[in-house]
């Protein structure tokens, strides 16, 4: 926890690059970071410091490493490549290079052989994507939907990699719990979802 007591640190370009990366998850608090690098970009780093921090704190505590490791390594090793063309974006091979070294030893399943096999089936399935999702893109919700005919493929608008609260969401969600009906839903109130501007100070994005 956070004692009050001053201390220097250096920031450096992987704790920009973490908040870039988690906060890409989140539109909402991603809209704090042009401020944040504006700050720093004149000498101010102690907010972007403290934020970074504070997210790496959040991270070790709400998160199960161990299992993350054990899916990534088993369903993604494969995928774990280096890139020439990602070596100078923000986030770099740096994440892609730490998991593959870290899946050479860490323990891990067999991948079943039809892992990759569209599902199929005619049960009642709501396939929810947030449009700015950077882990689980729009893309994959609408590949799934395809192949199951009973589905409905909500994207949201303005949205990250969590949306079950977002708007109108958790009253549809629990429609089609009640119901099994994804497709009678009327997701029409979705609409009214709005993108988050950035702020341009931490009152938010009016002046």
């Amino acid at each position: 926890g956070s004692t009050g007591e001053e201390v220097t640190e250096t920031i450096t370009a992987d704790h920009v690059a973490g908040l870039v990366r988690m906060y890409a998850y989140m539109p909402a608090v991603g809209a704090l970071l042009p401020q944040l690098i504006r700050e720093a970009s004149q000498g101010r780093y102690a907010n972007l410091m403290a934020l970074a921090k504070m997210m790496q704190g959040d991270l070790e505590e709400s998160m199960s490493m161990g299992m993350q490791m054990s899916v990534i390594c088993t369903e993604d090793a494969d995928s774990m490549v280096v890139r020439a063309e990602d070596a100078d974006t923000v986030l770099g091979n740096r994440m892609v290079e730490s998991m593959a070294s870290m899946c050479q030893a860490w323990p891990k399943g067999d991948k079943p052989a039809d892992f990759n096999t569209a599902l199929e089936g005619d049960l009642p399935v709501l396939v929810l994507t947030g449009e700015f999702d950077p882990v689980t893109p729009p893309k994959y919700g609408e590949e799934i939907a395809k192949s199951l005919p009973k589905s409905r493929w909500l994207d949201l608008k303005g949205q990250g990699h969590s949306v079950l609260g977002a708007g109108c969401m958790p009253k549809l969600f629990a429609q089609f719990i009640e119901k099994a009906d994804a497709r009678a839903l009327d997701a029409k109130c979705l609409d009214k979802l709005a993108y988050v501007p950035p702020f341009t100070s931490y009152n938010g994005w009016e002046p």
